[in-house]
């Protein structure tokens, strides 16, 4: 569908395009322009960037690198062991999680609306 847009976009960008006019040149502007060009001086300014030396990582660069390395951990940890399941809602921690068919808390009330329309 998208390709077949893009070429009704290409019909109508070359319609608008043949409709415009070519604009006349003098016939001596480029031989003028580019004497103006030679006309200018040009120096070479030219300015060299000297690169940096590369700072060798400090300690502080890592040390904030090992609270979000343990902070990790203890989430999979407390993930894993189930201790902080009382915590979550059932919908992550319950049936859902482990594939049951029994009840399941709907978060987002669209369950309601299928049990009312008697489409469950």
């Amino acid at each position: 569908m998208e390709h077949v847009n893009n070429r009704s976009e290409d019909r109508e960008t070359r319609a608008v395009l043949a409709l415009a006019s070519t604009p006349d040149i003098p016939g001596a502007a480029m031989d003028r322009l580019m004497a103006r060009i030679a006309a200018e001086p040009q120096a070479a300014k030219v300015v060299a960037f000297t690169t940096r030396p590369a700072r060798k990582a400090g300690f502080w660069r890592f040390a904030t690198a090992v609270p979000l390395a343990a902070s990790l951990a203890l989430g999979v940890w407390l993930g894993a062991n189930g201790k902080m399941d009382f915590i979550m809602p059932s919908a992550i921690t319950g049936g859902v999680a482990l594939n049951d068919d029994g009840e399941v808390d709907d978060l987002g009330g669209v369950g309601d609306a299928y049990a009312e329309a008697g489409t469950t």
